[in-house]
Order: C-alpha cells, then sequence, then structure tokens
C-alpha cells in the first residue's frame, strides 16, 4: 500500500469521504512506521498496525479527532520503543494510560477478568517464599541467601502481588533487559540463572497445583549480550583530576545517593583501597584512637598482596585523619541499625530490618558511573592517589606504596604494624599531607555543586534512561 505524510489537508479531505455510502481505505503515513487513517462511513479513525513475536497486530488509538498528527506518531514512537526494549505490550490497559496522560476525555477499559487458574494459585511472593524455603532445606547457606537476593530484587519485587500463571516470559525478559541496560549486566545474568531452575520448580508435580505454573514457561529465557569492550587493560588508564576527586566526594556528602553507598565511595577516595576491601569492611577493622582520629586494620583476605610461602600475613593499618574517620563515624549508626558486622551492608533489607551481607563491590562502580560530570572509577583512586601525592603534594613513591599496600610482605613490616597506635609513624604524614591537599579541591567542588534535586535527576536519567523515567511515570 502506497505510503503518504499524512497532513491536515489529508485528514480534512479524509472526513469529507466517511459519509454514508462512501468507500472504506486506509491511508497509510510515511512518518510514523505502522500508523494510518483508517476512513469508513462511519468516521475516520488512527489504526497502528505493529508486530510482536512475528505476527501482525492493530491497536485502535482512537477517532481522529481525538490525537493531533504529532501526538498519534508520539504514540507509535512509543509503542515501537516497549516493543524493542521489551519492557510491555502495546495493548488497549497501554492505550488508556496514554489516553490519561494526554488528558483525553475517554473511559477507562476495564481490566481482564481473573481466570480461575490466577484466583487459587500463588503470587509470586508465595512462590518465592516456599522456594528459598526448600533451598535453605537442600543447599548451602550461602546459596540460599544469594537466591533469595536475586528473587528479591528491586524490579522484581514489583511483581509480588501478581499470580504466577500471569507472569509471561516476555515480561521478565523486559525486567532482565532494564537491568542490563542500567550496567548492571553481571546481575542481569545472575537473576536469569535463579530464575529458571525457580519456574522449574514451580512446575513440578509437588507445586503445580498451587503455583497454577506449567511446564516450559521460562524455556528460552536469556540475559541480553554483555557489551563489547575493546579496550586494553594496559591503555588509557584514567587519573581522575584532583577537581574530579573533590567533585565525586561532594557529590557523596550531598544526600543524592543513598548513605551507605556513599559512605563506600569517599572512603574508598580518601584511602585509595581497592573497591572489596572497602565494600566487606567490617565494622571491628575499625580503632578510635581520640582526637576524632582512627585506624583502619585492613585483612590480609582483602588484599591482593603476597608473602614468603610459611610467612604469616598481617593486617595493612591505615591511618585515618578526622576528615576520613567522618566518614567511618557516619557508617557506623547505619550499620548498627541494620545489626551488620559490615560498615557498609548490604542495601537489601532482610527480615526484621537486618542485612545479613555487604554492600556488592560492582554497587560502588555502577553509582560512580551514573554520577554527572565524573569519570573516574573506585580503581582509579589508586591512581589519584599515587599520580597526585607524589607530582603535587610532595610524597615519595615509597610513600604511596606504604597506603597502596604495595609495598607489603616485605621489610621491616614490625615497624609499619606496630608504630602506628600513637600517631608517630610516618604513614601518619603521609595520610595528613594526601587529606590537607585534597581538602580545598572539596571545598570549592561543595560551593560549587548543583542542587541535589538537579543531581539525583541526572543520577536517575543515566541509571534508567530519560525515556525509560518518563514510560515509569506514565
Amino acid at each position: 500500500m502506497p505510503k503518504t505524510t499524512i497532513t491536515t489537508a489529508t485528514i480534512s479531505k479524509a472526513k469529507s469521504d466517511a459519509r454514508p455510502g462512501g468507500g472504506r481505505y486506509d491511508i497509510v503515513d510515511a512518518k510514523a512506521t505502522g500508523l494510518s487513517l483508517r476512513v469508513s462511513p462511519r468516521g475516520v479513525q488512527w489504526s497502528w498496525r505493529y508486530q510482536l513475536n512475528g505476527q501482525d497486530k492493530r491497536l485502535a488509538l482512537g477517532d481522529v479527532d481525538m490525537w493531533t498528527i504529532a501526538e498519534a506518531r508520539d504514540l507509535v514512537g512509543r509503542g515501537q520503543k516497549m516493543i524493542r526494549d521489551r519492557t510491555g505490550v502495546p495493548d488497549n490497559d497501554w492505550l488508556d494510560r496514554q489516553r490519561q496522560r494526554h488528558g483525553k476525555a475517554q473511559p477507562v477499559i476495564a481490566a481482564a477478568p481473573v481466570t480461575p487458574r490466577e484466583l487459587f494459585a500463588w503470587t509470586y511472593k508465595q512462590g518465592r517464599d516456599a522456594y528459598i524455603d526448600e533451598i535453605t532445606r537442600t543447599r548451602r547457606p550461602k546459596t540460599a541467601e544469594d537466591y533469595a537476593e536475586k528473587l528479591g530484587h528491586a524490579e522484581l519485587i514489583k511483581l509480588d502481588k501478581r499470580p504466577l500463571p500471569s507472569i509471561t516470559r516476555a515480561e521478565v525478559a523486559g525486567i532482565v533487559a532494564k537491568i542490563h541496560r542500567s550496567g548492571r549486566e553481571s546481575t542481569a545474568e545472575h537473576i536469569v540463572r535463579v530464575v529458571n531452575p525457580f519456574w522449574k520448580w514451580l512446575a513440578q508435580d509437588e507445586q503445580i497445583k498451587k503455583s497454577g505454573v506449567m511446564p516450559g514457561v521460562m524455556q528460552g529465557l536469556v540475559a541480553p549480550e554483555r557489551t563489547l569492550d575493546e579496550t586494553d587493560d594496559d591503555e588509557g588508564e584514567y587519573v581522575p583530576p584532583l577537581e574530579e576527586m573533590g567533585r565525586i566526594i561532594a557529590i557523596c556528602r550531598s544526600g543524592a545517593l543513598d548513605p551507605i553507598i556513599s559512605g563506600a565511595i569517599e572512603l574508598a577516595a580518601w584511602t585509595g583501597q581497592r573497591r572489596r576491601a572497602v565494600s566487606q569492611a567490617k565494622r571491628e577493622e575499625f580503632e578510635p584512637i581520640g582526637g576524632g582520629r582512627g585506624l583502619w586494620h585492613v585483612p590480609p583476605a582483602s588484599r591482593k598482596t603476597r608473602t614468603k610461602s610459611g610467612a604469616k600475613k598481617r593486617h595493612h593499618v591505615i591511618p585515618l585523619p578526622p576528615a576520613v574517620w567522618a566518614c567511618v563515624e557516619r557508617a557506623l549508626p547505619l550499620a548498627e541499625k541494620r545489626q551488620s558486622d559490615f560498615l557498609f551492608p548490604q542495601l537489601r533489607v532482610g527480615r526484621g530490618g537486618l542485612s545479613k551481607s555487604s554492600l556488592s563491590g560492582s554497587a560502588m562502580s555502577h553509582n560512580m558511573h551514573f554520577m554527572p560530570g565524573v569519570l573516574a572509577s573506585p580503581h582509579d583512586f589508586r591512581r589519584a592517589f599515587g599520580t597526585h601525592g607524589e607530582a603535587r603534594f610532595g610524597l615519595l613513591r615509597s610513600d604511596t606504596q606504604a597506603i597502596l599496600d604495595h609495598a607489603a610482605g616485605g621489610g621491616d613490616v614490625t615497624g609499619t604494624h606496630y608504630a602506628l597506635h600513637d600517631g608517630t609513624h610516618r604513614t601518619w604524614g603521609i595520610m595528613n599531607t594526601w587529606c590537607d591537599g585534597l581538602q580545598p579541591f572539596i571545598d570549592t567542588a561543595i560551593a560549587e555543586l548543583e542542587p541535589v534535586d538537579e543531581i539525583r535527576a541526572a543520577i536517575a536519567a543515566a541509571r534508567y534512561g530519560v525515556d525509560d523515567l518518563a514510560q515509569a511515570a506514565e
């Protein structure tokens, strides 16, 4: 069928043709794929034709006077994006939401009646709880904890009240794709890894009467492929400028991020320690010594250092001047509230408001990636400490090695580890020099920082995408 660019003149002619005894024909728009005007003796209607899972679908959008040409094209564009991103199906319920969004006076279409199979079936939450109980009985505690975390992901718990038979593979695939697009690609893969056996268990003979789930519902569910990374690990090593270091800490203190995540990122920025050491740090590792200062006893398990065969691994002790210790003191009440052994507990709270595990190191990386005006990753903090510490603040290579733990495992470790308690060891001078040098850049960044609402909006847009945020609001 030939296409034409629909204009007001096109619509006027179509209206004049829509009269008793007149013919029927379609006018296919050249600017919006699948959009057309259907002309008949009963009037002129907008219509949209699209493909879903290889099948042709047609959605009646409403009378020609309900939507302007621009609105009809925008409607088609939004629907096409939903199909492309697998975030939903453009059906009559979706169309109702669009009518209300645009203030169109149109009655709301009633929801489809619930089938008996759905009415008496478990909800997603009921099925998840039963499955976790089974995994807890048959698997190791760490496995049960991992399954509970993945099936209780923030995007999946939105299904908690839904009957299990009403949840489709396409719907779960859309959730997985959304998580993948937000940068949490490994999380998307892990969720698929857990969802598949969960649905198989639901369809077993023992559960099928309760769950209502038929075999094979999630068959073929996979996460999107990982983003191609063609960078060479030995090239393009980024050294964050001191201005960026100051901005990162300023954003952490602004309240734009969850305080647990912001506390972990700030501690990593101050100390230059690896994200694993920070995210898995336990409260018992931090020792107050008075004067608003403290020590961080980083255990060997959190480090990459090697020792000679048979040698005893020792803690790597980092002096924490007042500005850094204040970061620890802000984190402690949050950890105590959740009764967590970790300084930075996992964000997902379990039963009784408790956190059983630590913050994920990837959460630090992802949230830094979403910070506006920030290019650095947590590992880049180490390059900043080494580069600026030596080039700008007069530290020696042995000084930066002592803090970054590159010199551990050899030399006089006794002096390094046991002369810190009174604040006289040279590493106090190293950390004081670094903190004093970085502080002016933090002060400047705080003074010039955008309003916190703008930062939150920028982070949300980077995490979910502007279009996804708009659709979520619809």
